[in-house]
């Protein structure tokens, strides 16, 4: 009866066929230690053109010595030190698992040259069958990481290695020429960030010299400093001394999302689907997370392509923080948060040790959907936006109804189509002065960026510009809000702005803001103008990211910008706001607007963009509505 410890299931599994929706978070019971454990630590494993990279294991242990016997395995692949992969490694093995904690190549103890996800299919697929081969492997495999170390995970389905068994790949590095680091055809300055903060600061050249990491390391915090210089030019910066790091980043700026560059294996999910393993897959993401819009397109992708059960589930997390109930300036629910080594260690029973624990029984989607607090400041003085969790069969949700609120020249926002024959709104985008980022959907942002939910106006914790009024004061910031609502209205899915534009440069960007616009109240005399989610476009990728065509200035064009899928009430007496801009910096590198080539250019010049709001060029924002009743 020793599994019957092991024989546990998400306690809202039994609610699902009576209501849609609960006030718990998914809780699992916690299932006690069985074990000790033993840690070998940088153990080698050649890959096939001979390069060693190293592992650390924990195995299950009794009176300090391995247990003899096969188990399954759990690998992690991480560019962040193995190391820090202790306590997932303990907490695993006592419950019967191998856990294999493996540095990627040329980070920390692994040797080679480091390449950006290159090395990662073929690298994973030799260390899962290495693990396979050994005595203590039972030769099913699960893997698990997050960010990057969910990347590694797709990397390695893309080579369908044979004894891979499933995957939690959370806040997974994924598509990465659509957004998340080219966005629209913008790059995402959070990974020039990284290169700087991350990757050179511990490449293996600076954790071998104490000098030149603590330089690399003064180097990183002037982050603002070198994207406020950009174009970045190989050779002129002190990344030079790490000619990898320098390297990639030199090409990754440069290079457009048409590119075969964004579209290999490791990089892209959703370009790879043939090769992609069919095994069960748990797609866990936040809707204030880096990579929130790539990893539903994952589940929607692998859903439709493979057999085995892909499940998603969204919290209203930012990145890489499931146990945490806060994002940025805004709280959810107490139940928001989550034990994620539990809830992973129920997926893994199922599939690794064949549990029948209820997880078969699991809803297909797990969303959390924000805004039912009561606007006031929480205990720890953030403003309480509030939330519930809900299953779904689907995503997107097929009971979502299409709905448009068009742009009107006096900056009103509303159901009805435009009537008149000629109307229009022009200013002036100055690249030398871009509207500063507060909040969003960003990672890898410390000392450049704040993320997550937050007022939209600047100060000093936001890492925002000299001017303190807020982005709606701004002139070249457009603001279409709509009138007090009437009733609840909720946002599941993926919003999209549909602009007709000019501009008087022959490439510009244009940028959209989604904003739950919060009444005046006590705590918040002012109101609170909630970030919901944005994104971008570069004008020039406006019919296609893989068909950059540059604009006839003066002349009028249709372009879409789509935000991330996001989960939103907005409530009774909020107003829903749309900004649209033409920077949002530093998320996105400022363009030129000069027409040059990506990240080539030596000089900046002011533009005037139009956005058309008439009968003949009706710009709007499509909300992905789930009636009251369907919920």
């Amino acid at each position: 009866m020793r599994r019957s410890s092991c024989l546990f299931a998400l306690s809202f599994v039994f609610l699902l066929s009576l209501r849609g929706a609960w006030a718990e978070a998914p809780k699992v019971a916690v299932r006690e230690p069985e074990f000790e454990v033993v840690v070998e630590t940088d153990v080698k494993i050649a890959t096939r053109d001979g390069t060693k990279l190293a592992a650390d294991l924990y195995r299950p242990a009794r009176d300090g010595q391995a247990l003899a016997g096969r188990f399954p395995a759990l690998l992690t692949r991480t560019p962040y030190n193995k190391t820090g992969t202790a306590t997932d490694g303990q907490y695993y093995a006592k419950r019967g698992y191998v856990v294999v904690a493996n540095d990627v190549r040329g980070r920390y103890a692994s040797e080679g040259n480091w390449r950006m996800m290159a090395d990662d299919p073929d690298d994973g697929y030799d260390v899962v069958e290495w693990i396979a081969a050994q005595p203590w492997s039972d030769g099913k495999i699960g893997t698990f990481g997050v960010s990057y170390g969910g990347g590694t995970q797709h990397a390695l389905a893309e080579t369908n290695p044979p004894h891979l068994t499933t995957m939690i790949p959370i806040d997974a590095l994924s598509n990465c020429g659509i957004s998340g680091m080219r966005h629209g055809g913008a790059f995402e300055l959070r990974f020039m960030n990284w290169i700087f903060d991350q990757g050179a600061t511990n490449s293996r050249a600076a954790l071998s010299e104490p000098a030149l990491k603590t330089a690399l390391v003064q180097n990183a915090r002037q982050i603002r400093q070198h994207v406020d210089s950009l174009p970045f030019r190989p050779g002129t910066t002190p990344l030079r001394v790490v000619p990898e790091y320098e390297r990639w980043l030199a090409e990754a700026m440069r290079t457009g999302p048409e590119s075969p560059f964004w579209k290999i294996k490791g990089m892209s999910v959703v370009d790879q689907l043939p090769d992609y393993a069919d095994v069960p897959v748990l797609h866990i993401t936040g809707w204030y997370d880096s990579w929130t819009r790539q990893v539903a397109m994952n589940y929607e992708a692998l859903s439709k392509a493979k057999r085995s059960p892909q499940r998603l589930t969204i919290g209203p997390w930012v990145h890489a923080s499931q146990r945490s109930n806060v994002a940025g300036e805004v709280e959810f629910s107490a139940d928001a948060g989550v034990d994620l080594a539990a809830w992973r260690l129920r997926w893994y029973d199922r599939w690794l040790k064949g549990d029948r624990n209820g997880v078969d029984d699991d809803p297909p989607v797990l969303i959390y959907v924000m805004g039912t607090g009561d606007d006031h400041k929480s205990a720890t003085g953030r403003l309480k936006h509030g939330g519930f969790w809900r299953a779904e069969r689907e995503w997107p949700l097929a009971r979502a109804r299409a709905t448009s609120y068009f742009l009107r020249g006096d900056g009103t926002l509303g159901t009805t189509a435009p009537e008149l024959e000629s109307s229009r709104t022009t200013f002036t985008f100055d690249p030398h002065h871009p509207v500063p980022t507060i909040g969003g959907n960003i990672s890898s942002n410390q000392g450049l960026m704040t993320n997550g939910g937050y007022d939209q106006r600047p100060r000093d914790d936001t890492h925002a510009a000299e001017n303190r009024l807020p982005l709606s004061e701004r002139r070249d910031v457009l603001v279409f809000r709509t009138e007090p609502l009437a009733a609840d209205l909720e946002v599941t899915g993926t919003v999209t702005v549909k602009l007709w534009v000019s501009s008087t440069a022959p490439d510009t960007d244009f940028t959209a803001k989604l904003i739950d616009e919060i009444p005046p109240n006590p705590d918040y005399p002012l109101g609170f103008d909630l970030n919901i989610g944005d994104s971008i476009i570069r004008a020039r990728y406006r019919e296609s990211l893989d068909q950059p065509k540059l604009m006839v200035p003066g002349e009028v064009y249709p372009l879409t910008i789509t935000l991330y899928p996001t989960s939103n009430i907005f409530k009774k007496g909020h107003r829903i706001r749309v900004d649209v801009a033409s920077s949002n910096f530093p998320r996105f590198d400022v363009n030129p607007n000069t027409g040059e080539l990506l990240g080539s250019h030596r000089r900046m010049v002011v533009a005037d963009n139009t956005i058309f709001h008439d009968s003949q060029h009706p710009s709007q924002v499509v909300f992905p509505v789930i009636e009251r009743g369907s919920r």
